[in-house]
């Protein structure tokens, strides 16, 4: 059982309130909204183990009380999202489990447009390793971690009289896990931030600088750094065309046995044409290269798209980076290709849990990497679309994404496809469809090949004011290349959710 929110989350709810109930009484008068919940679920499943040789069939009861906390000043925001998940015979145990999860972000400015602090925490269950892939808690919690996350983040933003503007930031993040047999490490990290450039005042002449650094404390490995600083002065040769020099350093020290990283000194000469605000291109030339071109036809079109080739840096060697978004009244499309060198600490920071009717409290990523300390390189393509009518929401995507581990030389590769359809077919009532395929391949020590397939409908029904009521079911096949991998499930959900 986790019956334990980190100190860490208690260090954030504190802080979170004093900074708000701080400062001018007219400046921080709150406004709280407060909205308990209580979620009731009765789920039946023909393969609670998800297993293939062995299956048992159970019925899981999940009782779980939480609160929507949302606090607004004139100088700053708290949101907080907590469930106190409470599982009976989840995997078929006939025991009770208990689950914290959590989403907080807050804000404040302690200065009028000159000092503020950011801060986040979440606690939330992640499956350990992308070898055995599972959907929630109901099945148990042998492949899965508990996660906790804590950040904070002070920074201070200088405006020296239309010379100077600028934005200095200091950074404290955690994770932590507890739980299930995984190699992640509790890590500590301390960032620092510096972007200075010209003011308004300057317009033939501008220049910027930045400066970044953190290093990540690991506990049962080695530590991890990146530091990297860069300088640009440019001249502007009348309104089209500018010219511009930069030039930086680049100290980064992780464990690899790759050469994709090379530490020194860069330099890169270039220029711009800008003929309108609708097309821009930009290049530079040196020990770093780059070729930028931005496109705006009209006014719902965007794309932007860099190709590089560095020798010094993260990344080296040949990398792209494109974005493409398109809208119309109704829809939306979007285009995202990337390429990026981090950390499963960072992604697990940057994550969003969420709360849905139909699910539960979800933290479980399937596209997240098995957890491990090793710093990755990752490709990252992405597509979505969504479209919406009066009473219908259409969503659909496809991703993929490869990275490749520094240190073990292990490669993943994760693609995938998915697709909602939400109607609103009556005043009170909804449906929620569902489509869902992925493909994990891992080529390495422990290589192996997932196939999963989901599908799920989801009918749900406003009872009263503040009760809704669902009812639904879902469908999980999965192929592997190893027989422990190998399951197929059927489940139906009975749900009521009661706001206060």
């Amino acid at each position: 059982m986790n019956y334990q929110i980190t100190r860490h989350i208690f260090f954030l709810l504190l802080t979170a309130y004093l900074t708000l109930c701080q400062g001018p009484a007219s400046a921080s008068a709150l406004n709280w909204i407060i909205q308990p919940r209580l979620n009731i679920r009765e789920i039946y499943s023909d393969n609670i183990t998800l297993s293939d040789s062995e299956t048992k069939s159970a019925f899981v009861t999940e009782f779980t009380p939480g609160v929507s906390l949302n606090g607004t000043s004139g100088r700053g925001n708290v949101d907080l999202n907590y469930n106190l998940q409470g599982l009976y015979n989840a995997q078929g145990r006939a025991e009770v489990d208990l689950y914290n999860q959590l989403q907080m972000n807050a804000d404040y400015e302690f200065v009028d447009n000159r000092f503020f602090a950011d801060s986040s925490a979440s606690v939330s269950q992640q499956n350990i390793s992308n070898r055995r892939i599972e959907n929630d808690n109901i099945s148990g919690t042998a492949d899965n971690s508990t996660i906790s996350t804590f950040s904070i983040s002070p920074y201070w933003t200088p405006h020296f009289e239309g010379i100077a503007d600028g934005e200095i930031r200091l950074t404290y993040d955690t994770v932590s896990s507890s739980g299930g047999n995984n190699a992640l490490s509790d890590t500590n990290s301390f960032s620092q931030n510096v972007f200075l450039q010209s003011g308004h005042n300057l317009s033939l002449l501008s220049w910027s600088l930045s400066f970044n650094n953190s290093k990540r404390f690991n506990s049962q490995s080695e530590d991890i750094s990146f530091q990297d600083s860069l300088a640009e002065i440019r001249y502007s040769l009348g309104r089209e065309y500018s010219i511009f020099a930069r030039g930086g350093h680049s100290n980064n020290s992780f464990a690899s046995n790759s050469n994709s990283n090379n530490n020194g000194f860069f330099y890169t000469f270039g220029g711009q044409w800008e003929p309108s605000n609708r097309f821009r291109i930009e290049a530079g030339y040196g020990n770093n290269k780059f070729v930028t071109i931005e496109i705006s036809p009209f006014n719902r079109l965007h794309w932007i798209s860099t190709y590089s080739l560095n020798d010094v840096g993260l990344n080296t060697g040949s990398t792209w980076s494109s974005q493409l978004d398109y809208t119309t009244r109704r829809s939306s499309w979007s285009l995202g290709y990337s390429e990026t060198t981090t950390t499963t600490q960072q992604l697990l920071l940057d994550q969003q849990v969420s709360n849905t009717s139909n699910t539960g409290f979800t933290g479980n990523n399937t596209t997240l990497p098995t957890l491990t300390d090793e710093v990755f390189t990752t490709q990252n393509a992405d597509i979505s679309f969504s479209f919406k009518t009066g009473k219908s929401n259409i969503n659909s995507r496809f991703f993929k994404i490869y990275r490749t581990f520094e240190l073990s030389g292990n490669d993943e590769e994760v693609t995938g496809a998915s697709g909602s359809w939400d109607w609103e077919f009556t005043r009170r009532t909804s449906s929620n469809l569902r489509l869902g395929w992925q493909k994990t391949e891992s080529a390495g020590l422990n290589s192996f090949t997932d196939n999963r397939f989901d599908a799920s409908i989801f009918i749900t029904r406003r009872i009263l004011k503040r009760l809704d009521g669902s009812l639904g079911y879902s469908y999980i096949n999965q192929d592997s290349t190893s027989n422990f991998n190998i399951y197929t499930e059927n489940r139906i959900t009975a749900n009521l959710s009661l706001q206060f």
